[in-house]
């Protein structure tokens, strides 16, 4: 599977154009607009967060997919800057009028234009802002992959763009994904905004089930601080354009070699993001085994990575490992006292219901002070594991958050 290889080379019949709006409030060079074009047969499929308070875009999004049992897509809309949530009527009508504007423009059904916002809650999107710059844009020769992933951006410190490649049938395929996300990531769905496209051969309602079962150990695994967005929006779109036979199955073993490369491609964007936290410093991995199931196992390893109380430790590479105690006890999941084992790095830290007569204190601080950390813990009730991804929390997490809006 190769990665980042030639991106611009990739996927080269899809049409990308970014441009600067002046949608962000701070005065910056960025672009902070993005569309997507398509050819009219792109199937398309998707998940969102399942915030109460979810954005007009998201609204959109999920109401298209429902209009057609094979939606298709032929432009995906996404601005930075603002996040269109909480506006009320007009943030709705604001997405009716841009998507109407850009359905006449490019000659298609409107429930073929999907949008996507991020940013700002509360503050309402001027949609004549929007078509005025969709006006001013225009494709790149090639598709500019990494402008679209720095389009997309808000609190980002890097772009997240990745490519695989594999084979349905023999016939080459090729996979490019971008996304953003470094604040206000918290599972509940995914997370931020993700974006995938394939030349495969697919229909919507195959893309969907790929998307949901990738979904939940990749975005769906991952923490920065707990905190759920209302804008969060993973699509999968497939251009069609391989000369693969149409797969009816999402058991056929033609898929298998996909599925993998998918899988793979989503679960490192989504480590892209938590090791572009806001403000971390250190990337961590928290795997739970002996569990009663696999969503127990990942309850409880959730538990531990959205304990500010874990984070702040991990953070001052203190290895205060009561507070991973504790969390296992809060999460309300099964787990035995005296069978749960800890481990930070290779250093095994309890057992027998207490602290392991060779625990070494000083193994376990130098693990902590590695940036990549690792945590695993037996809760000794059954046979399932999980594994979540987060960060840790820093001083500096408080002063991006502080300072969002000036």
């Amino acid at each position: 599977m190769k990665k980042n290889i030639d991106i611009n080379n990739y996927l080269n019949d899809i049409k990308i154009s970014t441009i600067n709006a002046g949608i962000k409030k701070k005065p910056n060079k960025e672009d902070d607009l993005l569309l997507i074009e398509f050819e009219k047969k792109s199937s398309i499929a998707g998940v969102f967060t399942k915030s109460l308070t979810s954005s007009a875009s998201v609204n959109q999004c999920k109401r298209n997919l429902k209009s057609s049992k094979e939606p298709t897509v032929k432009a995906i809309l996404v601005n930075s800057g603002n996040a269109n949530a909480f506006t009320g009527k007009f943030g709705e009508e604001t997405v009716i009028k841009i998507t109407k504007y850009l359905s006449l423009k490019l000659n298609c059904n409107v429930n073929q234009i999907y949008t996507a916002s991020t940013g700002v809650i509360g503050e309402q999107l001027d949609p004549n802002l929007i078509i005025k710059n969709l006006n001013l844009m225009s494709p790149s020769q090639k598709p500019d992959w990494l402008s679209a992933a720095n389009a997309i951006k808000t609190t980002d410190t890097f772009p997240k763009f990745l490519t695989r490649k594999c084979k349905i049938e023999g016939i080459d395929i090729e996979i490019v994904g971008i996304a953003k996300g470094s604040g206000m990531i918290a599972p509940n769905m995914s997370t931020m905004l993700g974006f995938i496209f394939t030349n495969a051969n697919l229909p919507s309602n195959i893309l969907q089930k790929l998307i949901i079962s990738s979904n939940e150990k990749s975005f769906n695994s991952i923490t920065v601080d707990s905190d759920t967005s209302t804008s969060d929006t993973v699509l999968l779109i497939a251009t069609r354009k391989a000369k693969n036979k149409v797969v009816h199955r999402f058991t056929d073993n033609r898929l298998n070699e996909f599925k993998k490369c998918l899988s793979s491609l989503m679960l490192d964007l989504a480590k892209l993001i938590v090791r572009d936290g806001e403000g971390a410093s250190k990337f961590v991995t928290i795997k739970v085994t002996g569990a009663v199931s696999r969503k127990s196992a990942k309850v409880i390893a959730f538990s531990i990575a959205n304990s500010p109380l874990v984070k702040t430790a991990i953070a001052g590479e203190d290895a205060n490992w009561g507070r991973i105690v504790m969390a296992i006890g809060k999460s309300g999941q099964k787990a035995d006292r005296d069978k749960i084992q800890i481990h930070i790095g290779n250093e095994l830290v309890t057992k027998n219901g207490m602290v392991y007569e060779n625990y070494s204190e000083l193994r376990a601080t130098e693990h902590l002070k590695q940036e990549d950390i690792f945590l695993s813990i037996d809760v000794g009730v059954g046979n399932y594991s999980a594994s979540v991804y987060t960060c840790d929390l820093t001083q500096r997490y408080i002063e991006i958050n502080a300072d969002y809006r000036s």
